[in-house]
């Protein structure tokens, strides 16, 4: 409870844009089927139950406070991507009041309270008078160069997110150009075959988003099936297929326009739009690069002995000269090198699900099924850890159905 009120003095004080209150919990932005059906498990499971009724009014209050407390977890203000707003000078506090709260320090923790243990245990001996120390002089110098290890790994992993992201631009950029060129050329001289390929272009980002995730793990949605055939997917990926078909109806229109072979613009404006679904492979075929090409792992592992050995070994040239006070230094330098090296790790895969309900699964509609980068994505938002492939889809998804509502084409 002091913990409570401290925060909440805090609040007043700084204001309410400092940081704001909201649930840790996963289900927070679940939607109301998952919540539906989490909660006849809860109640399934209280049903099973044999504790009196004594005992079923405390585990209640307890899950009360509990809940409270939960509710009450400061979390930091996040910026609207959409508007284009981002952080500012002001936010440090309501940041570092948060870091409880860190999913990264969620991942680091084993690492942390390792290395925090054989701090410990170095501080204990050497109050008892066992004299364990070394130079610091080591470790200044394979600090510079541990740094250099950080920062590549780093900038390694940021360089992939971007390009993960410019692979989606070039994609929504494309579909735009596509669609325009499909209701303003292709529309009035071949209308079934417009109609049949804005449809597949619809779906493309979808496709796309699918092609972005393990497909071992992944559900292709019920419209690819259907559009496509279920028969045909199990012999040809779906990526695949969805381009063959765009390309076989621009085939299509050729045939069913009765002025193509005298029309050279009309001609044109199809070997342009076909030169587009070759663009669109060629996101796909980016895509499928960043997702199967790793930084190599010599790399990430030799970048994570080092920085094991060196933090390890710290303790050791700190406590003659900080005695007791080296266990808290410790906790937050370490902290802040397992936080860098954990950032690299967590963007070197730039593609995540948009924010999910904890364990609970995708219904049948949609092209993702439960996996851990997905799992991993319950517990962030978008874009703290990686682009929301399923958020993106949906925007190009919207752009392309405004497009198909200027000629009244219902997709």
């Amino acid at each position: 409870m002091i913990y409570v009120k401290t925060i909440l003095c805090v609040q007043l004080v700084l204001g309410v844009d400092a940081f704001t209150f909201t649930p840790t919990c996963p289900l927070r932005q679940s939607s109301p089927q998952i919540l539906t059906q989490s909660g006849k498990q809860i109640l399934s499971r209280s049903s099973l139950s044999n504790q009196s009724k004594d005992e079923s009014d405390i585990s209640t209050s307890k899950l009360s406070i509990n809940e409270t407390s939960r509710r009450l977890s400061p979390k930091a203000r996040r910026p609207s991507v959409e508007s284009g707003l981002r952080y500012r000078s002001d936010d440090w506090i309501g940041n570092l009041i948060s870091i409880p709260n860190s999913f990264l320090l969620r991942r680091i923790r084993f690492h942390l309270l390792s290395n925090s243990i054989v701090t410990a245990v170095v501080v204990m001996l050497n109050r008892f008078g066992y004299n364990i120390k070394i130079p610091l002089v080591g470790h200044t110098l394979l600090g510079s160069f541990l740094g250099l290890l950080l920062v590549f790994r780093t900038n390694s992993a940021y360089a992939r997110f971007w390009e993960a992201r410019g692979v989606w631009t070039k994609a929504s950029t494309t579909c735009r150009s596509m669609a325009l060129s499909i209701v303003n050329y292709m529309n009035d001289h071949s209308p079934v075959s417009a109609k049949r390929l804005m449809k597949l272009l619809f779906y493309f980002p979808d496709a796309l988003a699918y092609k972005c995730l393990p497909s071992d793990f992944s559900v292709i949605s019920t419209q690819i099936e259907q559009l496509l055939g279920k028969e045909n997917l199990e012999k040809t990926a779906p990526m695949n297929l969805l381009l063959h078909h765009m390309h076989k109806v621009i085939h299509e229109a050729s045939l069913e326009s009765t002025s193509y072979q005298s029309n050279y613009v009309e001609a044109m404006h199809l070997v342009e739009i076909s030169h587009m679904i070759g663009s669109l492979s060629d996101s796909v075929s980016n895509a499928d690069k960043i997702l199967k090409t790793p930084v190599p792992l010599s790399y990430s592992r030799h970048t994570s002995r080092c920085l094991t050995i060196w933090s390890g070994t710290l303790p050791l040239a700190l406590v003659g000269q900080l005695g007791l006070i080296t266990l808290p230094v410790m906790v937050i330098a370490s902290w802040c090198l397992y936080g860098i090296e954990e950032i690299g790790h967590l963007i070197e895969q730039p593609f995540v699900g948009d924010q999910t309900s904890g364990e609970a699964p995708y219904p049948n509609s949609s092209i993702f099924a439960i996996f851990p980068l997905i799992r991993r994505a319950s517990y962030t938002q978008p874009y703290d850890i990686g682009l929301p492939v399923e958020n993106l889809a949906a925007l190009v998804k919207e752009e392309i159905k405004g497009v198909a509502d200027i000629v009244g084409m219902v997709l």
